[in-house]
């Protein structure tokens, strides 16, 4: 490795000294966007640097609880995180860009997956030397800026009359890109936000929010949109502060603040469970009384002139095992008790409480939150997207099983491997990466990303082909899922699967 400097002239003149990470690419690491007084404050920009810049390491990353071994990768090939994890320090982001560059280029900002509650910019699963290096080699090539910001009980608990503090991180950490990337080779005004799952949904928010208008012009989702996660209640919200003060032996809001971090993050979150997202405080996602048109019915700002977005052929076999801890018959009963369309449900998916009929059950109810989590809601926002006319839809079905066990399917977060081929693959896929990889770079040089006039596509037996007509009906369930068109404004995905996953 070879250290690289340039000078930031819109960051106070500062040197910035990055480190070369492969033989064409460098990164700046650590860079701080945003700084954080105390906990619960909203983030406050930093657009100049005070002295020169050592960003050859990474910097802290959010705190979070310990991770179990990932079962999607193979264990030699997971590296154990040397990054610190600090509160305060967390606001910082990573930039891979090719060695050698001639004018500005493109800019990819990605927002990691992990529920809101696990990884970091740092993380290996999420490296994109191989992606920065392969546009590179097409000569087309995109500059790539990985973010960190506050998860879970740090980043959504409503305290202080507010919430949102991670959106409000991001926002942060996209208007320093927007502000600052050219001194890094990026074009400003060419920009690409996306992510996959947590990541999805929080590029999807971004995309309505006034704040962001501007920021950039393309969005990725991958596999999660708002359809599945509609804002949180503002009582959501309040419960989780409850629920974490009450473990925590905290009787105010001012305690919570000064509860360890350890003990919040490690004993509280693990406990508490669940998916952390935009909450409905009037602040962040605006005053939603005032303007009552839902989210799920919302389009993406003007000036988003592409999407490119799809899902994987099983995305929930993973929930399968949580699924399978609830009885058969508490299971049936908290269906039931879904307002409207609770026993609609039970009675479509044929989920019943006789313990003989238990893995048929099971599956139906897995097959149940796949359609409702995934399924549905990325078919019918592709449906939206397309019917609105104001920008280029590109949609995928990303049917590629699982590159070291084919039996897990092509499951939830099966693409990332793909996306940003970190892990030792066999060399068979090696075509299927750069098919992947190069429609990814294409889409953020504003380019088509899989040829002239091919909007749709399948990814299946290690290629991308066209999608044929009548291919869908037969890859996803589409019969379903207009079933469930029928309901959709009168059910919340999340709010129901809840009921089965978390006890």
């Amino acid at each position: 490795m070879e250290k690289v400097k340039i000078t930031a002239p819109s960051l106070g003149g500062v040197t910035i000294t990055g480190i070369t990470n492969s033989d064409s690419t460098v990164q700046f690491r650590g860079l701080q966007y945003a700084s954080i007084e105390k906990r619960y404050d909203y983030p406050i920009a930093v657009d100049k640097y005070d002295s020169d810049v050592d960003a050859t390491k990474h910097g802290a990353i959010p705190p979070q609880p310990a991770r179990v071994a990932s079962p999607v990768i193979p264990k030699d090939q997971l590296p154990t995180s040397s990054a610190p994890q600090d509160e305060f320090a967390c606001l910082n982001l990573n930039i891979t860009r090719p060695k050698t560059i001639t004018g500005k280029i493109p800019v990819i900002v990605w927002i990691f997956p992990g529920a809101n509650t696990f990884g970091s910019a740092s993380d290996k699963s999420y490296d994109p030397t191989t992606l920065v290096t392969r546009s590179a080699n097409k000569n087309l090539p995109v500059l790539f800026v990985n973010v960190n910001y506050r998860l879970s009980l740090l980043g959504f608990v409503y305290v202080d009359g507010r919430a949102n503090h991670s959106m409000y991180d991001q926002t942060a950490a996209l208007a320093w890109v927007k502000a600052h990337i050219e001194d890094f080779g990026g074009d400003s005004t060419n920009m690409t936000l996306m992510g996959e799952s947590a990541g999805s949904l929080m590029t999807h928010y971004h995309s309505l929010d006034p704040a962001s208008k501007g920021l950039f012009k393309r969005i990725g989702l991958m596999s999660t949109v708002i359809e599945s996660r509609t804002p949180f209640p503002l009582g959501d919200a309040k419960g989780l502060a409850a629920k974490a003060k009450e473990l925590c032996g905290a009787a105010s809001d001012e305690e919570l603040k000064k509860v360890p971090v350890e003990t919040l993050i490690d004993y509280a979150v693990p406990i508490i469970g669940g998916m952390y997202g935009p909450v409905n405080d009037g602040g962040w996602l605006g005053d939603l009384a005032a303007d009552p048109t839902p989210y799920i019915d919302r389009l993406p700002l003007e000036g988003i002139e592409a999407v490119m977005m799809g899902n994987t052929r099983f995305e929930s076999i993973f929930y399968k095992p949580k699924i399978a801890l609830i009885p058969t018959a508490t299971r049936y009963e908290r269906l039931l008790e879904v307002p409207v369309v609770g026993k609609w449900l039970a009675e479509e998916y044929k989920i019943v409480p006789d313990s003989d009929k238990e893995e048929e059950s099971l599956d139906n109810l897995v097959q149940m939150y796949d359609d409702i989590s995934y399924g549905q809601p990325i078919d019918m926002t592709v449906r939206r997207f397309n019917e609105s006319g104001r920008f280029k839809t590109f949609h995928y079905l990303f049917d590629e099983p699982n590159p070291y066990l084919a039996s897990l399917d092509a499951h939830h977060g099966v693409d990332v491997l793909f996306l940003f081929n970190s892990f030792k693959f066999d060399k068979k896929f090696d075509s299927f990466v750069d098919k992947y990889q190069t429609g990814w770079i294409r889409f953020a040089n504003g380019l088509e990303p899989w040829g002239e006039n091919v909007k749709q596509v399948v990814m299946l037996n290690q290629d991308i082909k066209p999608r044929e007509e009548g291919e869908y009906e037969v890859r996803r369930r589409a019969e379903a899922f207009a079933k469930l068109n029928a309901y959709r404004h009168q059910y919340d995905a999340y709010n129901i699967t809840k009921r089965f996953l978390y006890v």
